[in-house]
């Protein structure tokens, strides 16, 4: 295998064109994908307007001269099907959210088109994409609504015969063996649910169907999510129906998964695209996901199969400089070390998905589509020398903020920790991470500190989700997070191993912690 000649695997994302003069693309989204009726007078009921400014040619980019005031606005109109529905000002390099109302239009399945017209003195701009306005469901028909909020990235779900209201979802649990596993162990759901997850990705195949219709019984009477997972049957048109045709009646079902590794196996480039038109015909109102393996092999086209995008760096225990399964280099263009492209730190996680980011933002896709991550909770065989321990595995799932891990059963470590940050999670999801009043800023340091940072105006209060990506103690000065502000109050809501005072945080070695911060007077900083 190592005398094997060396061919270029090709697909590369291309680079964009650079340009020496700002250059603006103007983005019209709707905040939900869908609207539903029960989106008429709601906070929810906005058209996102963002004005990117950049020096390179990503979609829609359009010449633009700057004002000689910073301060200047462009000026929007929204129109739906050519006809206006609302009007407003963006900031260069900002977002607005527009308020119009849906009462108007009539709920169907084909999308109404979306366009903006904005104008800066004598220039203008343009901008359209799509609106879809969907008929309430029938719970016999689709058993719950999954919408896409498009202000956060997160999901908004509740089941269609509920007239309560929607809930922020923050997915959390693992890919979890179905055969060996889940379909012989009468407990082991309760247990997930009792250990504070809200998801189960069974793993196929579902040889047992009796065992598999008993688990989802069982999982919606807790109350956990479902990622439906046809990873072995999805280029099978028949195959796909026959699935997604009964299930979609469950009140439980998130996502529709798809590809698998599509890239890593070279599953032709239109296969995720066309299972997502399959899917789409048969169920609207839920939205489809895939994972990717490489780190960039035909990313565009394979991506376009999906609304949620998820990648599993797997760099732990794990030589990725030198193949111990093939005996090769891996390089960006040889060698398979079961993590591409890797250096073999955290930062792979970051720097996977601010790829992914980069390139959505290339492409135009930066609010349609979200990105998950898949902590790795194994090791021990393969490329791997070992899992990770309890503590690295945090750091990973904070590093990636979303978290579908492969897989369960894991081990004890793992789970024990993961379990810690599950039930910490519902103090942080719906006020913060996935709240549209938040303010979300990141914060690396020069010495491995990785903080998210969300923050309420509103409350004067924030969020500090955070780790340390080293395996020795440091620590972060308030100030550099928060600035002059007055902090006024703090309260742990995740304790990993880092402690946080009236000056800083301190951290041991791969430690995480969050806190809920109380501010007053904030004038600079990260905030």
């Amino acid at each position: 295998m190592n005398t094997s000649a060396v061919v270029p695997p090709g697909g590369q994302f291309p680079t964009s064109a650079t340009s020496t003069t700002p250059l603006l693309a103007l983005r019209c989204t709707p905040a939900l994908i869908p609207f539903l009726p029960d989106d008429i007078a709601t906070d929810a009921e906005v058209i996102l307007v963002d004005a990117l400014v950049r020096y390179s040619h990503i979609a829609g980019a359009e010449d633009i001269t700057l004002p000689e005031d910073p301060s200047e606005s462009l000026n929007v109109t929204v129109s739906i099907d050519g006809a206006v529905v609302a009007n407003g000002t963006v900031a260069l390099n900002g977002t607005a959210s527009l308020p119009f109302s849906l009462d108007g239009l009539t709920p169907r399945l084909e999308p109404y088109t979306l366009s903006c017209a904005g104008s800066l003195g004598e220039q203008s701009f343009t901008s359209s994409s799509n609106l879809t306005y969907l008929p309430t469901p029938s719970p016999n028909d689709y058993g719950n609504v999954a919408k896409r909020d498009l202000r956060t990235g997160g999901i908004l779900a509740k089941a269609t015969s509920s007239d309560g209201a929607y809930q922020a979802v923050f997915p959390f649990g693992f890919y979890t063996d179905f055969g060996s596993y889940l379909a012989s162990n009468d407990t082991v759901v309760e247990v997930l649910a009792e250990q504070g997850f809200n998801m189960i990705h069974p793993t196929p195949t579902f040889d047992n169907h009796t065992a598999l219709l008993q688990l989802i019984d069982k999982m919606e009477e807790l109350g956990l999510w479902l990622m439906y997972d046809m990873r072995w049957d999805y280029q099978n048109e028949t195959a796909v129906t026959e699935q997604v045709s009964p299930l979609r009646s469950r009140t439980n079902v998130l996502s529709w998964y798809t590809g698998d590794e599509p890239d890593g196996t070279s599953d032709p480039l239109n296969a995720t695209t066309l299972a997502y038109d399959t899917i789409k015909n048969l169920d609207p109102y839920r939205p489809v996901s895939l994972v990717l393996n490489c780190e960039n092999y035909f990313w565009t086209e394979y991506s376009s199969g999906a609304e949620i995008l998820m990648q599993d760096v797997y760099s732990v225990g794990n030589n990725v400089t030198f193949s111990t399964e093939w005996f090769t280099p891996c390089t960006t263009i040889q060698g398979d070390c079961g993590c591409d492209n890797c250096k073999g730190s955290f930062e792979d996680i970051r720097n996977r998905v601010t790829e992914f980011r980069e390139r959505m933002e290339v492409v135009g896709w930066e609010r349609s589509k979200t990105i998950w991550t898949v902590p790795q909770g194994f090791g021990g065989s393969e490329y791997w020398s070992r899992a990770p321990t309890g503590a690295e595995w945090i750091v990973e799932a904070i590093v990636g903020v979303n978290a579908v891990s492969w897989n369960d059963p894991t081990t004890p470590d793992i789970k024990a920790s993961s379990s810690a940050l599950a039930k910490a999670l519902p103090a942080m999801v719906p006020d913060f991470i996935l709240s549209p009043k938040s303010t979300f800023t990141h914060v690396v340091t020069d010495d491995r500190l990785d903080l998210g940072v969300w923050t309420r105006a509103d409350t004067s209060s924030a969020l500090v989700l955070a780790s340390n990506l080293n395996y020795f103690n440091a620590s972060v000065s308030l100030e550099l997070i928060f600035g002059n502000a007055t902090i006024e109050s703090s309260k742990v809501v995740f304790d990993g191993g880092a402690t946080a005072d009236s000056e800083g945080i301190t951290f041991g070695s791969v430690a995480s912690g969050a806190w809920i911060f109380t501010l007053a007077n904030a004038t600079s900083g990260a905030v």
